[in-house]
């Protein structure tokens, strides 16, 4: 071992370091501790003498015997950072926040984690994507944490998922089993979340590790142990940091580039940075991609995008048994809220709920609402508690926050309910009677609210804001109060509306539907897309260049001519769905798979430009789609002008390509379309090419396979 590099590693930690008559000394002054490592060379006389004068000086004097540089990084390591301490104060977080998913939820609730399917991809350290397969029935926290214990580089995995599905559960089980699998490492779990201050990721970076390794060590030891893949780093919420809607179809890449670059320095050695957002068109998109493979750090980048749960998934068959017995619309409890209610309500309970044919939405706030009475001694009837929080929903909209200050809510409930305070105190059976002040403070701890980040407080989960939100537009409060209430009402707010309210009954979402619709809101034809989705199950408007990823279809008919312009479906499911091929302008399927679908009559015969690529039917649906399209001898070779695309030369590759942008080229090049599906689906079943989403990259057994066929031709 050198002796530069174990001052190094001691230096690192704020020892002094020291060279007495050939023995390596290492002194470290913080505080009331003095102590001093002395590194054994054999030299036992001398040592002792060394340890009795640093006695005499009162230092704790320790005789290390290592034989690596590793061990000594290990030992500092564990000494500095306190392992067991550190894993105490994980488990005690993770404790908290099981006790939190169960606010809502019958006394008698076990916390569980639900698995859901997942698309997982992944592209090395040259930028070329290895991998993308759709995953069914596993553990996605299985998945990632394999690969943080097995992985040697340095990797960088996404984890993206809608709003309510499992995100942060997903964050905190995969922190757990870190923390279960070894004992040589720390997680570092850091919680993003938003508000009206202007936020930099790096100064957050460097808060967290100042908060939670405070008197412990430096930050510059914590950066260190990151990239030694010591101390993994989970960030949750990524998307929090950013100020606009990333339902939006463009990349956003310049909302971000700052915080990948934070994280991108840290990909070192063996760093391993995972982060949870919302599914946004930014991993997703050529500006990522291009970004990743032009930064000059080389590191592995794993994707996992989480799709919508599976009602099996939540409830077991005897509860499972008790929807369908009854004919109950199965499809109104899809939402990860509803579903753990119903998951865990007693059986007696969900039957006479089944029988009645109430609406679960609203038996979900009627538990909340009357426990909530009899845990707070509250007073409020169910119908006053929930107009005072559709009331604090309004304001929070008009500041456009999901959360804030305690004090700053307590405000609010008084400003905006006074009369209903005033009634209250008046009739309130006991003495001493409640303030005005009491009553907020009350009203601030209700079971619809929880404490968020910077303990700012905010609603308890977004759906419960979807409806209330969706609430205040049907009942016309957001009308009655505010004179301009469609640019007030941000997209994201009425996101969150459409989202909750696909779960209510029909009359319900048709009133949110018609509100939207009648309304000139300054949204884009990607929410209106979600909007028809989610409140009608069928399609209005037309739409243009929109992505959608990651859906299911059920039983919609796609007929009216043009609705969809230069847009994409990827990776989406449909079940009994009709198409008609003039639906689609230049617009198409990509990943998708299609389930007892079939085409209208009338379509079959007339010119249509819509195309269907790697993707996969139970009844020849895809190859049906140019059944009646003429054959035209053409003179040249799909698979090779699609590789062409990429090969600019036998030696270089451009490692991708937009798919729909070469599908166009080669149209324009003679070949038709049955030729050109044929060429993408070949190259794609022998792994020659692999296509995520719109865009597509090449292989390196792609690049030997148009070497060995085509260059002799060159």
């Amino acid at each position: 071992m050198e002796n530069s590099n174990i001052d190094e590693i001691y230096k690192r930690y704020g020892y002094i370091t020291k060279n007495v008559d050939g023995v390596l000394v290492y002194e470290y002054k913080q505080g009331r501790y003095f102590g001093v490592d002395i590194i054994n060379n054999g030299n036992s006389t001398k040592i002792e003498q060394i340890k009795d004068d640093y006695r005499k000086l009162d230092f704790s004097t320790l005789v290390r015997n290592y034989t690596s540089i590793e061990e000594i990084e290990d030992e500092l390591f564990k000494s500095f950072f306190q392992l067991s301490s550190f894993r105490t104060t994980l488990n005690r977080r993770y404790d908290a926040f099981i006790q939190k998913q169960m606010i809502g939820l019958p006394s008698s609730t076990q916390y569980c984690y639900i698995k859901s399917d997942y698309v997982y991809s992944s592209h090395d350290s040259d930028g070329i994507i290895t991998s993308v397969k759709e995953i069914d029935n596993k553990s996605v926290v299985d998945h990632v944490s394999e690969l943080l214990n097995t992985t040697e580089e340095p990797l960088f995995v996404i984890i993206e998922a809608a709003a309510g599905y499992g995100k942060t559960c997903t964050a905190y089980e995969i922190i757990k089993k870190m923390e279960e699998a070894n004992t040589e490492i720390l997680p570092f779990y850091i919680e993003l979340s938003r508000n009206r201050e202007a936020r930099i990721f790096k100064h957050i970076l460097q808060n967290e590790i100042d908060e939670q390794f405070q008197n412990v060590v430096k930050s510059d030891v914590v950066l260190h142990q990151i990239k030694q893949g010591k101390i993994p780093v989970i960030i949750d919420g990524f998307d929090e940091l950013l100020s606009k809607d990333l339902s939006a179809n463009t990349s956003q890449l310049r909302d971000i580039e700052s915080m990948l670059s934070t994280i991108v320095n840290l990909l070192e050695n063996k760093a391993k940075i995972v982060i949870t957002s919302r599914k946004t068109a930014i991993f997703s998109g050529e500006d990522f991609y291009e970004w990743i493979r032009h930064t000059n750090k080389k590191y592995n980048v794993a994707r996992f995008s989480i799709s919508e749960p599976k009602i099996e998934n939540w409830l077991n068959e005897e509860r499972l048994g008790i929807l369908n017995s009854s004919e109950f619309p199965i499809s109104n409890v899809a939402n990860p809220v509803l579903l753990s209610y119903i998951r865990n309500i007693d059986l007696e309970e969900l039957k006479e709920l089944v029988q009645n044919s109430k609406n679960i939405v609203d038996k979900y706030f009627e538990f909340l609402l009357s426990r909530e009475q009899i845990r707070q001694e509250l007073h409020f009837d169910e119908e006053t508690q929930l107009r005072i929080f559709k009331k604090l929903v309004r304001i929070m909209t008009e500041f456009d926050i999901k959360s804030e200050n305690k004090a700053f809510i307590k405000e609010i409930l008084k400003d905006s309910n006074r009369s209903i305070f005033d009634t209250y105190i008046k009739y309130y059976p006991k003495l001493p009677k409640p303030t005005h002040d009491e009553l907020a403070d009350t009203l601030s701890n209700h079971a619809l609210l929880d404490r968020k980040q910077h303990d700012n407080i905010g609603f308890i989960n977004e759906f419960i804001l979807g409806i209330l939100i969706g609430r205040n537009l049907i009942e016309e409060k957001y009308q009655t109060h505010i004179k301009d209430f469609t640019k007030i009402i941000t997209q994201e707010f009425a996101f969150l509306a459409i989202s909750a309210f696909k779960v209510q009954p029909e009359k319900r979402r048709e009133s949110l539907w018609t509100i939207l619709n009648d309304n000139k809101f300054p949204y884009d034809d990607k929410f209106l897309f979600y909007r028809d989705l989610y409140l009608k199950n069928d399609f209005i408007e037309n739409y243009s260049d929109i992505l959608i990823e990651d859906i299911s279809f059920n039983d919609i008919k796609f007929i009216k001519n043009s609705q969809f312009n230069h847009s994409i479906f990827s990776n989406c499911k449909f079940f009994s769905c009709t198409f008609d091929k003039h639906t689609f302008n230049s617009s198409g399927f990509i990943n998708c798979k299609f389930y007892d679908c079939q085409w209208t009559v009338d379509s079959c015969y007339k010119e249509f430009n819509m195309y269907i690529t790697g993707c996969e039917s139970n009844n020849d649906f895809g190859s049906q789609l140019y059944e009646h399209e003429e054959q035209q001898v053409t003179q040249v070779d799909a698979e090779e002008l699609f590789l062409k695309n990429f090969i600019k030369s036998a030696s270089k590759v451009n490692s991708m390509k937009r798919l729909s942008t070469i599908k166009d080229s080669l149209k324009e090049s003679g070949v038709n379309m049955r030729e050109i599906e044929k060429a993408i689906n070949s190259l794609k079943k022998n792994s020659y090419i692999v296509i995520n989403g719109n865009t597509c990259f090449i292989q390196r057994e792609g690049i030997t396979y148009f070497n060995h066929k085509y260059s002799y031709e060159q």
